[in-house]
């Protein structure tokens, strides 16, 4: 794990406290400076889905009208759950939530088999009408989904919807042009069923704006104006919080036509919105000024970015930004790349191959809107978790006039990444992943290797490494894996200069290693195999080596109370719980086992006696169970030199007391009477 930078969190319940070790930074997908570059981001020519779009009733009558959402199944083999925008054949004209399902990405039928309507949230008002009970309301008009996703703070199926709301009533005088608003509702029940629309300007407690222009809806006539056509993505941020972020369009008095993004930290309702106000989320969301997170426009003068959406390429490591960009009559997909949400370092705009057409304004015939192939672009990677891309994948996007008659059309996309150099590995640098001092490789527990070049990303595994894997661990990091004798490891934290990893099944002898970045291989470097070769995981606080161990009693932190009240020393009779790596052959590839190691001690000092218990309770990760003894009592209170030792009599091995901490240094345990 990344030395020097290792912390602990500890959860409790009615049995106990457990602590969960934290190898690096909170989950977070930010990457160093250094990340994969894009040599080529290009689109197949358009491709035909099957939808409902013709007799029998009830079919769509202008899919897609803003972002399609592409929720991926739990289970391998069922549909994706679509959430589009469409009016439906039967509604009252004024578009909404439809909900499709799809196995192959081809075929769109809709997913009543699922339990869901054609249609499960719309707008009160039909589009071209106005009704004085609902002038005033934020969404009287239109009411469709830019983005549904998954709150993660919450059990699965409680859905979040940001959708575009509309306005067409200035005054309580229909008028074409929209001031719109992004609007907020949850359901509980995977999308089924959504809150109905609440009459006032901004809705209620279960369906409200949650973007709003600086500038006020004007009592007459207007062009378009307001936060328009939004996309959303969930994630992690740097605080440890999961974020809401919402990518959308501005249109108003001095708009430059450059993507905006907003965010709120999820938790209990109303959650608190902020937009990005050149450097930081400092601006509310209602009402409060916003400015572009791209450093440029990207497709030439009189740019107008539009219809973003933001997701996280496993591959390359980094967040993508896709959008339309039109200028001057012509109008295209371009991209930027990101290390950063927290941030927004966006990279300068890219046109994406193929992807460029004209554009014909009030769609050739008079009417409002544009003509273009390629509204409303929505990327995803069949596999991928939803909300996450790879280097290869399909968008669905309409084709023809944004206010009218239009086609549900898709492409395939393919990243290409320039060559990396080869990853070197420094040879006589594998070793423990709890220590970091030799001592031999144990299948199914972590060691970690030096070098250069391993890798232009730097994280560990997350989440999304597992979809569809079971129990099994990720083998492949950001195109980085590694072999011990030809045989994968399950890959925990890469870096440029460091790879941490699991020790794979049925390896003996001298152990040969190789780390493969996406395609490169590197050079190889040996180590010695051995069955056990125990390290005790630390954490280093004030320049002093702690046990990651928590009491048993009270959950409190192992350490010196003056770091925090969340911190204290021991005492005689004090049950602690740490975790170690390396006690003994465990399976390489698997989630957790929870196996039993007998014949384990522990040595405080000159003292030493038995281990209560000792469990392997995740990959790579035992916990060990032991009472402070009550000699303790009568000695000098103090840090006392830490150890375990696995097995009895000539077999015994012992965890090194002095580790390669920074500077090195002994694991201590602080008993205090």
């Amino acid at each position: 794990m990344p030395r020097g930078f290792r912390s602990i969190a500890v959860l409790c319940a009615a049995t106990g406290c457990a602590v969960i070790l934290i190898r690096h930074a909170p989950a977070v997908h930010a990457q160093s400076t250094n990340h994969l570059q894009i040599a080529s981001f290009t689109v197949s020519a358009d491709q035909k889905p099957v939808w409902p779009n013709a007799a029998p009733t009830p079919y769509l009558l202008n899919l897609p009208d803003e972002h399609t959402t592409f929720i991926p199944s739990i289970s391998g083999g069922a549909p994706y759950l679509v959430f589009g925008a469409s009016r439906v054949t039967g509604d009252n004209g004024s578009g909404g939530a439809v909900v499709l399902q799809t196995t192959d990405l081809t075929n769109f039928p809709f997913a009543t088999s699922l339990g869901y309507n054609t249609q499960v949230f719309q707008s009160p008002v039909a589009f071209t009408s106005c009704n004085p009970i609902y002038d005033t309301e934020f969404d009287e008009n239109y009411a469709a989904p830019g983005s549904v996703v998954q709150d993660p703070t919450l059990p699965a199926g409680n859905l979040i919807a940001i959708y575009e709301a509309e306005n067409h009533c200035p005054g309580g005088v229909t008028d074409q042009p929209y001031y719109a608003t992004v609007g907020f509702m949850r359901s509980s029940d995977n999308g089924k069923t959504w809150p109905a629309p609440a009459n006032g300007p901004l809705g209620n407690a279960a369906r409200h704006p949650i973007f709003v222009s600086s500038e006020p809806e004007p009592s007459t006539s207007h062009p378009p104006m307001g936060n328009a056509i939004p996309s959303a993505f969930v994630e992690k941020s740097a605080d440890g919080n999961q974020y809401l972020y919402v990518a959308y369009t501005f249109h108003g008095t001095g708009a430059d036509g450059i993507t905006r993004v907003g965010r709120a930290k999820l938790g209990p309702d109303p959650l608190a919105f902020n937009k990005w106000f050149y450097g930081s989320f400092s601006q509310p969301g209602a009402g409060g000024l916003d400015s572009g997170v791209t450093p440029s426009g990207g497709c030439g003068a009189n740019v107008l970015q539009e219809q973003p959406q933001i997701s996280f390429n496993d591959d390359l490591g980094l967040y993508l930004l896709t959008f339309v960009c039109q200028s001057n009559g012509v109008a295209g997909w371009f991209y930027s790349t990101a290390t950063s949400l927290d941030l927004e370092d966006w990279s300068a705009p890219q046109l994406i191959a193929n992807s460029q057409f004209p554009f014909t304004p009030n769609c050739g015939n008079g009417a409002s809107g544009s003509q273009f192939d390629g509204w409303y672009p929505s990327f995803m990677s069949p596999g991928a978790a939803a909300g996450h891309t790879k280097l290869s994948g399909m968008v669905f996007f309409q084709n023809g006039c944004d206010t009218g008659p239009r086609v549900f059309a898709s492409r395939t996309f393919t990243i290409t990444t320039q060559t990396p150099p080869a990853p070197v590995l420094t040879s006589g640098t594998v070793l423990n992943g709890a220590t970091y001092v030799p001592g031999g490789l144990v299948p199914g527990s972590f060691a970690s290797l030096n070098g250069s070049n391993i890798t232009t990303v730097t994280r560990t595994w997350r989440g999304f490494d597992f979809f569809n894997l079971s129990n099994k661990l990720p083998q492949n990091l950001s195109g980085v894996s590694l072999t011990v004798n030809g045989n994968a490891a399950a890959i925990y934290y890469i870096a440029p200069n460091q790879i941490d990893f699991l020790v794979p099944d049925n390896i003996g002898g001298t152990a040969v290693v190789q780390v493969t970045n996406n395609g490169v291989s590197s050079n190889t470097v040996t180590a010695p195999s051995t069955s056990s070769s125990p390290g005790i995981f630390p954490y280093t606080l004030s320049s002093v080596n702690y046990p990651a161990a928590v009491f048993f009693s009270d959950g409190l932190v192992v350490g010196n109370p003056a770091n925090g009240t969340g911190y204290r020393q021991a005492k005689p009779g004090d049950i602690i719980e740490f975790f170690a790596t390396g006690v003994t052959i465990e399976p390489g590839d698997l989630l957790a086992n929870y196996q039993s190691v007998p014949n384990v001690s522990v040595t405080i000092g000159t003292v030493t006696g038995p281990a209560s218990a000792c469990v392997l309770t995740y990959a790579g990760e035992f916990q060990i169970n032991f009472t402070v003894p009550q000699q303790f009592a009568s000695m000098p209170a103090g840090n006392y030199p830490l150890s375990i030792t696995v097995g009895t009599g000539a077999n015994a091995v012992s965890s090194p007391v002095t580790i390669d901490s920074n500077p090195p240094g002994e694991i201590v345990l602080p008993i205090t009477h």
